[in-house]
Formats: C-alpha cells, structure tokens, sequence
C-alpha cells in the first residue's frame, strides 16, 4: 500500500481482540469523541453562580442571549470576589466556555427557563395512551371558543363580530352531541344552553338557505355520566352544581393549565375553526397576519341564522361522515354501534328535563310572591308552600335566561317543582336577563321603581331605541353589543326585541335602504360561495 507508518503488532493484537469480542467490523472504528475527560473544569462555586446567572437572565427577558448571561455572570463573579476573605479569587470562564457549558445543559431546563414549566411539561412529557371509554355518553367534554368568522346582522346587514362557540363532544364516539352559539362572553347561560341541546332530541335548523338541504338527520342525545371540563369559572358555579345533581351527571375538573386532560373536544374546536369556518367568507383566521390583505368584516355575508343551517349540515354531513384518524371508523358509525349497547336515558317528559336546565337561585317566598331581578311572581301554587312552612321560608329558584316570562320553584320537602309566572307578563314575556339587567340599571340611574310599570315600558322603549342605534354604530363592538341585548342565539336565531309590539316600527331611525342595496347582489350568491369543506385526516384531505 505504500504506508510510511504501517501499524504496530500492538496495534494489531489490539484490532484482533476487539474484532473477536465483538463479531462486528463497527468495533474497529475509532471512537475519538470518547476521549477526555466529561467533567467541566470550572469549580462548584463556579457552576453554580452560572445556573444562576443564566435563570436571572430569562427572568428579565425569555429571549437572553449568552452574551447577556454572561454580563450577569461577570456580575456575580466580581461580587462573591469582593465579598471573600483571605481566598483565591474566582476567575471567570471564557464566553465560549460559557456556550460550551450551556449546549450541555438539560433542553428541559433550558425550555423552562424560556418558556414556563407548562409548555416545558406539554412539549417534553411522554405521550401515553389517553382515556379509554366504552360506550357513547359515558364521557363527553365541554368547552368554549371563539368562532374565527364574522357574521352580520340580519336587518343592517352589518358586521356584529365573531361569536362565542360553546360544544359538548362525546368522547367515544367523537360525535357532536350540541352546542350553542351567541355574542355573549362564555358564561353559565351558554353552558345550559349547550347542554340543554345535547340531552335533547334534535330538530333541523329552519331553512333560510333553501338551496341547502341536510342529507342525515343528528341521531345525538341523551343524558351523559360524566362531563369533563375547565376550571372557568362559569363550570364552577352552583348554578351548574344543582342541574347536574338534577340530571343525575358528574362533573370532572381538569387540573388547571392542562388542556390535555380535555383533549378530545380542543381537538374539535380546532377542526372547527380549521376545516370549516376559515373556508367561510368572513372568517378571520387563527391569527391577524394570517388574513394579509383580506377584509373579514368587508367579506362577512352570513347572518346567524343562515350560519345556523351551514354548521348543522357540516356537523351532520361532513364531520361525522368523515373517518376519524383516532377511532379508526366515521363518527357517525362509532355511534350507531354505541346504540347497539346502549339506549340514551331521557325522561318521560321532555318539557320537564326542559325546565330543569337553566340558572339556580334561591329566594324568600311572602305574601306577594317571589321577587326574582326585579320582576314579581306569584300564583295559587305557592299558597301551599307558604301555609305549610310560613312567610319567609327560602325557595329553590331555576329560570330561564332567555325567557324571564316563568320560574320553577321548590319547596323545601318537594322533588318536583311548580311553575309560577310573573304577574307582568306583557313586560317579561320572552325578556331576556341581559335586557333585564339593562333596564334595571336605568331605572336605577333614574332613581325609578322597578314597580313602576309605566317607567318599566318607557326604560324598555329606551333599550329598543339605544340598540336600534347600537346595531348601526360605525363601532364593531357597539354592533356586538346589540347582537346581545338583542338576545341573538343558536336557540333563537333571529333574537328577542327589547320591544316586542308595533311600535318597533317606529323605533327604526336611520334608513338602511342604501345599505340592503349595496349588498343585495352578493347575499343572492351565498349557495354559490360556500365552500367544499375538508377535513385532515391521517395526511389526507377527505372532501
């Protein structure tokens, strides 16, 4: 080979055992990464003040460099120095040293420092196998988010903003058992309103769009065992607590920071805004340098209601048709196979299960009735309770925010309520709290009684007239603001009018002609905007 420095024997002998050792010719390679010693140089004390240096660092900034640990480290350095007596001063390492040491520190410590312990924990922990359920309605999760569309108001035709989607998803099945969706902030109200709808049978959405029919129809319902939710604070109210007991069902708080524990439905939300309402005209996107730019308030053209029958067929025709990566089947297969082993529960009567569902209180009953937010009920029914028990006993309340016309009420030794309607009907009769507490609070300014019927209809002839201008303001918030006095919902898509009467006619001041006629055209093509939807599964677009 004309080698000049041809191996020793030693050498050989060397090669020869390691070959016979380990009956692998990968054993002859040269291992010079081995060598030297792995211990820093640097002394305890040393080490020591650089873990600190470099955790005071990204406590002023998660984006320190090592240039910056370095100027703490030098800083710490200098002052054990001056505080020591009679010892060898610390000498400082090197920058390079400095980067040498922190290439070799834990990632785990190293991604607490920059980014906390939980997206330390959430990108760093094993993965193990996630809750195993049985049968459909043995678990269902519950969560908000907020919607990435814009929708406008039916009678301005303006753009109200994005609203609040609250679901509950059934974790064997992975089917949507319902959902709500209105302009309010996520609340208790929204949390009965979802799960009024999930424990009952469903109805098809109203045909606005009459070029769109659903294919299948949505099997979901029935009373679940367990909901797992968030620590919000509209899941640890006792307005939630007394329903569920009502219902039979458990409530399972994840652990605070872990949206793991739920991950079935953030799942779902995410598929949602994903798959669905980013292929909507309107939609915002996840983030606001997404959108580049593109309009979302100038492109909105869906009302609520149309969006309403859009979302229902998605759920029904789309999403659960589809083969879901995580069950290996389509939703809509995983559960009809649940039915073969389980019957939903619902009680005999479904308008009672319907008055079970809403906000709880409890208040003093007297001669006069019940005086539940400033409205009085009272009726034959509760002179039983009050003969028995006597002026003053505390009552079980539970009303319906969407309607304030009636309140179901238990005495202390009953299990089955009595229903008591307000003596005003006219003034509470398909009143919503939001509008209630809006009138309220002018009566209060005003310094009025809310006894006072004539100052109840003026204050609510006010409340018309202020969100009549509300739902024209140049303001987006202002326009939302409207949508939720007005009580706009997935229950009521068209809203409840503070003013429900004739005279709402008269009530509209500013002529929205102009702006029906500019958008005229592009409403009379909303079939033919909407879009071939498509979920992601398993690297695939599913169609």
């Amino acid at each position: 080979m004309g080698d000049k420095k041809p191996p020793s024997v030693t050498s050989i002998y060397r090669w020869y055992k390691a070959l016979q050792l380990n009956n692998d010719t990968r054993a002859l390679i040269s291992r010079t990464d081995l060598r030297g010693s792995k211990r820093p140089r640097q002394t305890d004390l040393v080490l020591q003040l650089i873990s600190e240096a470099t955790e005071q660092a990204f406590k002023v900034s998660p984006r320190a460099t090592g240039r910056q640990i370095y100027t703490f480290l030098l800083a710490k350095i200098e002052m054990a120095n001056r505080n020591a007596i009679q010892e060898k001063p610390l000498k400082p390492p090197g920058l390079r040293t400095l980067y040498r040491l922190l290439a070799r520190s834990d990632v785990y410590e190293m991604t607490r420092l920059k980014e906390g312990r939980t997206a330390a924990d959430k990108q760093l922990t094993i993965v193990k196998v996630g809750v195993k359920t049985s049968r459909i309605l043995e678990r269902v999760e519950i969560d908000h988010t907020p919607l990435d569309l814009f929708l406008i108001d039916e009678k301005s035709l303006l753009p109200l903003g994005r609203p609040t989607l609250t679901v509950v998803v059934d974790h064997f099945s992975r089917m949507l058992l319902g959902y709500y969706l209105s302009f309010d902030s996520p609340s208790t109200a929204a949390v009965m309103g979802a799960l009024r709808h999930a424990i009952l049978p469903k109805l098809p959405a109203e045909s606005v769009i009459p070029s769109m029919k659903t294919e299948h129809s949505w099997p979901c319902y029935g009373r679940p065992e367990v909901m797992v939710v968030d620590n919000g604070l509209e899941f640890h109210s006792n307005d939630l607590e007394s329903v569920v007991y009502d219902l039979g069902t458990r409530i399972q708080y994840c652990p605070k920071h872990q949206p793991r524990f739920k991950g079935v439905v953030e799942r779902y939300l995410k598929t949602v805004n994903y798959f669905f309402a980013h292929q909507l005209p309107g939609t915002s996107f996840a983030r606001f340098y997404h959108r580049g730019d593109y309009d979302s308030q100038r492109s909105a053209i869906l009302t609520f209601a149309e969006f309403k029958q859009i979302f229902e067929k998605w759920v029904v025709d789309v999403y659960s048709q589809t083969l879901h990566r995580g069950i290996g089947v389509t939703p809509w297969s995983r559960w009809h196979e649940g039915l073969n082993y389980y019957e939903p529960e619902l009680p005999a009567d479904i308008q009672a299960l319907q008055s079970r569902i809403g906000k709880v209180t409890e208040r003093a009953l007297r001669k006069d009735g019940i005086n539940l937010n400033g409205i009085r009920y009272n009726s034959d029914s509760l002179g039983s309770i009050l003969r028995k028990f006597g002026t003053g006993v505390r009552v079980r309340v539970l009303y319906d925010t969407e309607d304030l016309g009636a309140i179901q009420v238990w005495s202390p030794d009953d299990t089955e309520p009595v229903r008591v309607e307000a003596l005003n009907q006219k003034f509470a009769k398909g009143l919503t709290e939001k509008q209630n507490e809006s009138i309220r609070k002018a009566l209060l300014e005003k310094g009025a009684s809310t006894e006072n019927r004539a100052a109840l209809e003026r204050a609510r002839y006010e409340l018309a007239e202020s969100v009549q201008e509300l739902m024209v303001s140049r303001k987006q918030t202002d326009r939302r603001r409207s949508a939720a006095l007005r009580g706009i919902s997935s229950s009521q898509p068209n809203g409840t009018p503070p003013l429900v009467n004739k005279s709402d006619q008269k009530l509209t001041k500013v002529n929205l002609d102009p702006i029906f006629a500019k958008v005229d055209q592009t409403r009379s093509d909303i079939p033919n905007l909407l879009p071939t939807f498509q979920i992601k599964q398993g690297g695939q677009n599913k169609r």
